[in-house]
């Protein structure tokens, strides 16, 4: 049952067990090759393993079959960022912007969840993220100041 195989992986994910995560992913994307929507998480599981080329190629895969993801983009961008490719990684912000991604919300949004999660050190990363684009939100200000003590 695919729906019971995503919601497995997603608990996997959420207890911080990615690797069981990834690996029900790549079964389920076996199984629905042609689903962008699981492409795009495993790419994204991929990227919090720090297995970026794997993140990249998944992404890019997913892109080639929904191609008006704007968050895909976005996260295809935090791949290339993270890998130091910045001009693949600008071009994909760039696609997500085009496409009418607001990059704010976005990383206020993985920011949150990270927090959800017990990532903290994700969700610093997310947080000072979404106050490099708008500083003026004294309460991001705030709750960096109070992740960067714990």
């Amino acid at each position: 049952n695919v729906d019971k195989l995503k919601e497995l992986a997603t608990i996997y994910h959420y207890i911080k067990e990615d690797e069981k995560a990834i690996e029900i992913y790549k079964k389920l994307v076996k199984l629905q090759p042609e689903d962008s929507e699981l492409l795009a998480f495993l790419g994204y599981l991929y990227y919090e393993m720090d297995f970026i080329d794997d993140s990249i190629e998944c992404l890019n895969e997913s892109l080639d079959i929904d191609s008006e993801a704007a968050f895909v983009f976005f996260l295809l961008g935090n791949a290339y960022a993270r890998a130091g490719m910045i001009r693949e990684a600008v071009d994909a912000y760039d696609f997500a912007i085009f496409l009418d991604l607001d990059m704010y919300k976005a990383h206020l949004d993985f920011a949150k969840k990270y927090e959800e999660m017990g990532r903290e050190k994700r969700a610093l990363k997310e947080y000072i993220a979404a106050y490099e684009i708008d500083s003026r939100d004294v309460k991001i200000k705030e709750k960096i100041e109070m992740l960067k003590i714990k």
